[in-house]
């Protein structure tokens, strides 16, 4: 059971963190962030909302992501086309280990680790009232991740090839998209760069 005490266990999490780190010139998954690292405080925030299943999608530095992942004890997968850069391969790769029972999946990003279990809990109750829509957060005006993707999406998106992306599949589905206003989560900042992770990493308590 959730902490709002209703049964989400047959949501799984896809975590994207495939890629190569390019602007931050090393794994920016497992820098430090708290007590824990990147990666670490947000596979933290979906067990506290209780989601049983939480994938990790490596690619670029993958000994050193699946050794940290491994700390946490989320199931990892390899997407071995991660130089491509294309999201959409890597969340396919993650698609292909989830529980066939699972009804909806989010996927987020490995570089986001601002995303609370407050706003984790509310996008599943937005997905309880409209269970075959698009569930999307978002802050003024601007989307961010994680997107809830219902179980109804997953055979188009398994087949989904290039030049298509998932910003095309989620244009051609505007009409079925709810979206989800953030209570406590930054859902906008990226760790692009090491400026980025100086601004936004937690401040040592004294």
């Amino acid at each position: 059971m959730n902490n709002d005490g209703k049964d989400h266990s047959c949501f799984s999490c896809i975590i994207l963190a495939a890629g190569l780190s390019t602007r931050m010139g090393q794994s920016k998954i497992i820098l430090p962030w708290g007590s824990k690292s990147v990666v670490g405080t947000i596979i933290d925030s979906f067990k506290k909302a209780r989601i049983r299943q939480i994938i990790v999608v490596t690619g670029g530095y993958r000994d050193e992501v699946e050794a940290e992942v491994a700390k946490f004890n989320a199931e990892i997968v390899f997407n071995p086309d991660f130089k491509n850069g294309e999201m959409i391969r890597s969340f396919q790769v993650g698609m292909s280990i989830l529980n066939p029972e699972c009804s909806g999946v989010f996927v987020a990003l490995g570089d986001q680790p601002e995303i609370d279990v407050i706003d984790i809990l509310g996008i599943m109750d937005k997905s309880d009232v409209f269970p075959d829509k698009l569930i999307i957060p978002s802050y003024s005006m601007r989307r961010g991740h994680p997107w809830l993707v219902p179980k109804v999406f997953f055979n188009e998106i398994r087949i989904i090839r290039t030049p298509d992306t998932m910003k095309t599949f989620i244009q051609k589905h505007e009409r079925e998209i709810e979206y989800y206003l953030v209570q406590k989560s930054n859902i906008l900042a990226d760790l692009d760069t090491p400026e980025d992770y100086q601004r936004l990493k937690p401040k040592k308590e004294n």
